[in-house]
C-alpha cells in the first residue's frame, strides 16, 4: 500500500509560481502534487533525492519542469519547497562550461 500524504506547508510557493504559469504548466504541476498526495509519484515521476538535504525529492513533472517536495514521513505530511524551471533552482547544479582551446 502507497503512502499518502498531506500538504501542510508552501501554497505561497505554488501560488506566485502559478501567477506566471500557463494552464498546461499548471495543470501537470497540479496532477503531480496529486501523485505526491496518494503515493504513487514514485511510479509515474523520475524523482530524485537531494542528498544535501534529506527528506527533499525533486519531482521531474515534464522536461524543464520541476517540482521540490520535503517529505516528513513520520507525520505523514509534505511541503512544496520550489516549482519552476530546473536551471532556475537555486539547489541546480551549473551547467557545464565549454572549454575553449587555442586554435
Amino acid at each position: 500500500m502507497a503512502l499518502r500524504l498531506q500538504l501542510t506547508a508552501g501554497l505561497d510557493i505554488l501560488e506566485g509560481w502559478a501567477d506566471a504559469a500557463t494552464q498546461a504548466e499548471r495543470n501537470v504541476v497540479y496532477e503531480a502534487l496529486f501523485a505526491v498526495c496518494d503515493g504513487s509519484a514514485f511510479l509515474v515521476y523520475d524523482i530524485f533525492g537531494d542528498s544535501a538535504d534529506p527528506g527533499n525529492f525533486i519531482v521531474v513533472v515534464k522536461t524543464g519542469l520541476v517540482l521540490k517536495v520535503m517529505v516528513q514521513r513520520a507525520d505523514s505530511t509534505f511541503e512544496i519547497r520550489y516549482v519552476g524551471a530546473l536551471e532556475s533552482d537555486v539547489d541546480a547544479a551549473p551547467a557545464p562550461q565549454e572549454s575553449s582551446s587555442p586554435e
